[in-house]
Order: C-alpha cells, then structure tokens, then sequence
C-alpha cells in the first residue's frame, strides 16, 4: 500500500483537484468548497491573523482518501490551528481506516510549528456522526447545539411558529413588497453588489475583502448558491444568502438596510428560500450560529446573538449536536481559556 500526503502549499493545483474530488464524492457541505475555503483565507489575512498553512491531502494507492483543512493563525507570539480565531472544519475522510493516521500527521504538524492549540468542528449535518470522534485524538468536547430546518415537512409554513406565520403572511400579501431571487440561471453581478454594499451598510463597516464577496458570486453561477433579496416600493432592501450542495443546504449570509429595521424582513426571505431550496431536493438547512440557546464552554452568546437564535428556530426543525474539540498542546493557554470560561460563564 503507497500512502501519499501532498500539502497544498507544495502544489496547490494538485492539491485543489484531489480536494474538489474528495468533497463532491464524500457529499460533503459546501462549507468545504474550495470557494469557501479561500474566502476564509482572505480573511484570516485582512484581519493579519494568518500565519501559515498546511493543508493537505492524503491519499492511497494514488486514491484520495482524506483532507484535513489546516490554516495556522498568529495572535501575539502564540500560533494557533483556528481560521478568523474560530473552529476549523474538521477532516473529511472517503476511507475511515486512515482516520488515526491522518489525525497523528496533524500532531506532528501541530508539534513541529510549536502550535499551542487546534480547534475543529464537524459538520452539523454529518447526521451520522453519533458521537464526538474528535475525543478519540484527545479533543476536549466543547459541543454545542445547532438548529437544522426540516425541508422535509409537507407544509413549511405550518411547521413555523406561529408569530413567524403572521409575519411572513403580512409580508406576502402586501403589494409594496415583492421577494425575488439571483441563482446560476439569472445570475446579476450588480444585484450581488447591491448585497456587498448592503452587507457594509448594515455592519456599519467593511468586515471582510470584496474578494469573498466574488467567491460567494462564483458559487453562485456554478449553482451552488442562490441570493434572495427583498424589494420594498422600488427600492431592495434585505438580502438573505444560501449556500447548497445535494441534500444539503447552509444559510450563509444576510444584510438588510438599518432604516428598515422596524420591519420584519427576514422572515419571508428565509421561508421562500426554504421553499426554492426544497424544490432543488435539499431535505436540510443548517440556520449556522447563532442558534444554540445557551452558554457553554468556548461558547458566550451575548444577549442579542441569543434572540438571533431564538428567531432562527422559529423556523420548524430541530436541534442536532455541532460536535467541536480543542486539543491543547500548552499547558498556559489551556489555563487562559479555562480563566475565561470562569469569567464568562454564568450560572442560571
């Protein structure tokens, strides 16, 4: 048996084809789509937080088998295995067999570039994770929960709760409003840029490269994502962004204008992306955090990210473990995390 680990810093091209291989075979989510992953590079670069890179793939026989996504980010003299200072994607695998050797390929990594600390998270809708395997390699379990809506209901709106349903009714039904969509089959650069400007407008600032925002556009033509927009008497007003792949679907992105915040915008552009997604054969949409309903540990919603949540949920699902693990190569960062938990952490 021939093993192969080939990094993308070594031969990006090769390792981009093996790594869009892996992701279409394992039907893994579009979070591991090479534009995702290289939106997140730019920014881990426009916040300086990135340091280095070892992604690779692994491979047997000449096969792909697994890749493990690897960013290394610097914060002061400490290096840690975190993209934006958050959890990475965890390894996806076509061969579990060569699980235990690709996690001790990740140690030595971690080990040779002094690493104080790794944190993955697995994909929430990887429902047949029924357990955190990251403990396997000595993860300490910071799981938390994630809200997954059902596409599957026969009737989405009824599965709604019911202030959702009188919000998204009194929105359908009122002629100043109209919902409207961009996909691969009438994909609009300007539309899309009304949704960058938008998105700086409802931050307040500019949070991220125009180059992700190109990335999320290619995705978009190649028809893994679709942009729904809400137009109020002429003018848009609020775009919801979503990203799906099979069965699967994520709702990556949103921005609405802050002058209409006395309106309930959100709540029509999800449920008639829910319908055109259900359509499309997606049985799943991953609302993404915020949208566990409590503190735990590494996890410290302020109060606004918890009503975001709260209105996530309103939309008929459930809940489903977001399985996530921190292994701890320094004793002394393990303490600052463990202090920040203490100080954090409030009891109810």
């Amino acid at each position: 048996m021939s093993e192969k680990i080939i990094f993308k810093k070594d031969d990006e091209n090769f390792f981009w084809h093996y790594w869009e291989q892996l992701v279409i075979e394992s039907k893994a989510s579009i979070r591991y789509f090479p534009e995702t992953l290289k939106s997140w590079y730019l920014i881990s670069q426009d916040k300086s937080l990135y340091f280095a890179d070892f992604s690779f793939v692994y491979l047997v026989n000449d096969q792909i088998k697994a890749g493990v996504f690897l960013p290394l980010e610097k914060k002061g003299n400490d290096i840690f295995g975190t993209i934006m200072d958050d959890y990475i994607d965890a390894p996806i695998f076509l061969d579990q067999s060569v699980e235990k050797n690709v996690f001790l390929k990740i140690n030595e990594l971690a080990k040779e570039n002094q690493v104080k600390k790794i944190m993955f998270l697995v994909d929430p809708l990887v429902f047949q994770s029924h357990y955190n395997y990251l403990q396997k390699y000595h993860y300490l379990d910071t799981s938390i929960l994630s809200y997954v809506i059902d596409l599957t209901k026969d009737d989405l709106l009824a599965a709604c709760r019911r202030g959702h349903k009188s919000d998204i009714k009194n929105i359908l039904k009122n002629k100043d409003f109209n919902i409207f969509y961009i996909d691969k089959n009438n994909a609009n650069y300007n539309i899309h840029e009304e949704y960058r400007l938008l998105h700086h407008k409802c931050s307040g600032r500019v949070t991220r490269p125009k180059q992700t925002f190109d990335l999320q556009f290619e995705k978009l033509k190649k028809g893994y994502a679709v942009l729904f927009g809400l137009n109020h008497q002429g003018k848009n007003v609020a775009f919801s962004y979503f990203d799906f792949f099979k069965e699967k679907a994520a709702y990556a992105s949103a921005a609405d204008d802050p002058d209409y915040n006395n309106l309930s915008l959100y709540h029509p552009l999800i449920f008639s992306a829910m319908e055109y997604l259900k359509k499309f054969g997606c049985r799943y949409l991953d609302v993404e955090p915020p949208c566990s309903p409590s503190a735990q540990y590494d996890y410290y919603p302020t109060q606004k990210e918890l009503n975001i949540a709260l209105f996530k949920r309103g939309f008929g699902g459930f809940f489903v473990q977001n399985f996530r693990g921190i292994k701890y190569f320094d004793q002394k960062i393990f303490e600052q995390d463990t202090s920040n938990f203490m100080k954090q952490y409030e009891p109810h």
